[in-house]
């Protein structure tokens, strides 16, 4: 059994200089932005925004020399898209530097907080559960794990900062009589 402490457990706020965002254009990533983008703003800070075309070359590795064509070709695109993205969620008195990068998520958004040394790094989840999340995984339980600096995880379903939440539409079940015999 363990023992209470005396001193209630306190959050330190830190406020980061550089912070690391890994995007991957959906809504969560979107309002994770967002929320990466007031804080630097807050703190006078720069945000590094990343995203990963993901690269799954198989065990053999065959045909790895064909498909660089083909990820220089998503990098670009990739690139387009994210400046796009930036610009929509990040305001203009936030500076930002973008970045494209090839292989596997979680252990590329590591390699680009140690490449931009930054203070911080600010991504949502997917609320992956049980048997989904250990077959499939978790990119950031696996970001968590392994940075060099502080996470901050953002649940998806939380309401965006500064905007209004919409009510959900309404929902009709339509229900066939049968007629009795």
């Amino acid at each position: 059994m363990r023992a209470k402490s005396s001193s209630p457990r306190r959050r330190v706020r830190v406020n980061p200089r550089h912070i690391l965002v890994p995007v991957d254009f959906s809504d969560s990533s979107a309002r994770a932005l967002r929320h990466a983008a007031k804080r630097a703003a807050e703190s006078r800070g720069s945000l590094i925004v990343v995203h990963v075309v993901p690269a799954d070359y198989g065990w053999s590795g065959i045909g790895r020399n064909e498909l660089r064509d083909l990820d220089r070709s998503l990098q670009r695109q990739a690139a387009d898209r994210l400046r796009a993205f930036a610009e929509e969620n990040v305001g203009d008195d936030v500076a930002a530097d973008h970045e494209v990068r090839v292989g596997q998520p979680a252990e590329q958004i590591i390699a680009a907080a140690q490449d931009s040394k930054c203070d911080s790094i600010t991504l949502s989840t997917r609320g992956l559960t049980g048997l989904d999340r250990y077959l499939i995984g978790s990119v950031a339980h696996r970001v968590a794990q392994l940075a060099p600096c502080a996470v901050v995880l953002l649940r998806p379903g939380k309401r965006a900062p500064g905007r209004e939440e919409k009510p959900p539409g309404p929902l009709r079940l339509k229900h066939k009589n049968k007629a009795r015999r």
